[in-house]
């Protein structure tokens, strides 16, 4: 590891037991000829196993499990059925409607504020492998497409089914929180944007002196035992390119990017120095853009790449501290489920995740995925005790417990370049706190 000559003497800093448990995010399909309904049928395969759990705690075995192919010929009275949710919407965004309204083949349709997608026009389906039904009963605004649902209702008729009561997978088992004696923390960063490098520059100064201890406070300070930064550290929106319509034409980065890129291996160099880093890749970062993201090369990062406390990994990312788990994204999917519902905050939409039972429902529909077709590594296989997402307007909190006793801490991350806060967490209790790193 490359001396830090100019430091300080080092802080004796306290250290976990660190496990990367993120290797379904960095196995990728074989096969990228497939069409995509091929993971729904993974998803929906996967997640009935998981669902017949809540339908026999929720509802017995009163009512029979049909298919929905099956419903006319049954003709039960009531009866439970399990699919995907599709999500009808006029205003999600559609190639064809684009490419029809760019040569003026339809009416285009009015602006849409703040980006809500949500219309009182939605319609909403459940479909399996063979049969999709129109469902009545549940609330529309509130899901997204992609999500396992189990409905107990009747056949309406002309191809409705209307349900009296719903049930999602649920929280999913979770081991014991470890015992932590001490405070322990844990540091979350996102949304960097290191392309306006020179207007955050004092206030990552200052939140490095803050990990060195020479602010003061170096009791907590020597408790830090790792920095997450949660993607878009080069930028936090998209580069403006000139329109293509090819899709295999190389772009060649911009110089601004290349020295983003060298600002943010230098920080990185200074972090490292310190403490154990991990850096995820976020939607406007140099890595692939749909989900999941692979981990950033180190070949962009020769300075820091020489620490071994540098961890890059990918988006989403799972990992273990003593064997507390925590899961989490640059933001993405929580972004797109507050676009297309009416769960219109970040923590909210965490919430929903872990009830749906799911990392990223929307994907592939309107979120760039894999063409998965063997599994679906977005199902959430066991509750974490951490569950965070990045780049979001503020930061937000909350503990919320499933129905099984489960606790997970849920954190809306702020992006650093908007309000210069880091998150602080306490592995010892779960407490959470914003910090503000302003030069003014």
């Amino acid at each position: 590891m490359p001396e830090n000559k100019g430091a300080q003497k080092m802080l004796e800093r306290a250290t976990v037991k660190y496990e990367n448990t993120s290797n379904k995010f960095s196995e990728h399909p074989e096969d990228f000829n497939r069409q995509y309904c091929s993971i729904y049928l993974a998803r929906l395969r996967d997640m009935e196993t998981l669902i017949r759990e809540r339908i026999k705690n929720e509802w017995g075995s009163q009512y029979a499990v049909i298919k929905l192919h099956k419903l006319a010929e049954e003709n039960k009275d009531k009866c439970i059925v399990i699919g995907t949710i599709f999500k009808d919407q006029k205003l999600k965004p559609s190639i064809l409607k684009e490419l029809s309204e760019a040569n003026q083949l339809v009416a285009e349709v009015g602006p849409i504020l703040d980006n809500d997608l949500s219309d009182d026009s939605d319609k909403l389906f459940i479909e399996d492998e063979v049969q999709r039904y129109q469902i009545e009963g549940v609330p529309i605004k509130e899901v997204v497409t992609g999500i396992t649902i189990a409905l107990l209702g009747t056949d309406a008729g002309n191809g409705k089914f209307k349900a009296e009561d719903y049930v999602f997978p649920g929280y999913r088992e979770q081991i014991e929180r470890p015992l932590f004696i001490e405070d322990t923390y844990v540091v979350f960063l996102s949304g960097l944007d290191l392309i306006s490098y020179e207007k955050i520059i004092c206030n990552l100064g200052l939140f490095t002196f803050w990990l060195t201890g020479m602010l003061g406070d170096t009791e907590s300070v020597s408790k830090v035992v790792r920095v997450i930064i949660a993607g878009n550290s080069i930028r936090v929106t998209g580069e403006k390119r000139k329109p293509t319509i090819s899709l295999i034409s190389r772009v060649s980065e911009s110089t601004e990017t290349i020295e983003a890129v060298n600002s943010f291996d230098n920080f990185l160099s200074q972090l490292c120095a310190l403490v154990e880093v991990d850096v995820m890749p976020g939607e406007h970062d140099p890595s692939n853009q749909i989900l999941p993201q692979k981990q950033m090369h180190p070949c962009m990062f020769p300075n820091s790449s020489m620490y071994k406390s540098l961890n890059l990994v990918p988006n989403p990312y799972s990992c273990s501290l003593d064997n507390l788990n925590i899961l989490g994204s640059s933001g993405q999917p929580v972004q797109h489920i507050i676009w297309y519902s009416e769960n219109n905050s970040p923590i909210k939409a965490l919430e929903k995740c872990l009830e749906w039972g799911h990392l990223a429902p929307t994907a592939p529909d309107t979120l760039g995925c894999y063409p998965y077709y063997k599994n679906d590594p977005f199902i959430i296989e066991k509750c974490p005790h951490v569950f965070f997402a990045g780049n979001q307007d503020e930061f937000a909190t909350e503990m919320v417990t499933g129905d099984q006793g489960q606790k997970v801490r849920l954190i809306s991350i702020p992006k650093f370049c908007n309000t210069f806060q880091a998150v602080l967490l306490n592995l010892k209790n779960l407490d959470c706190v914003s910090m503000v790193f302003d030069k003014s």
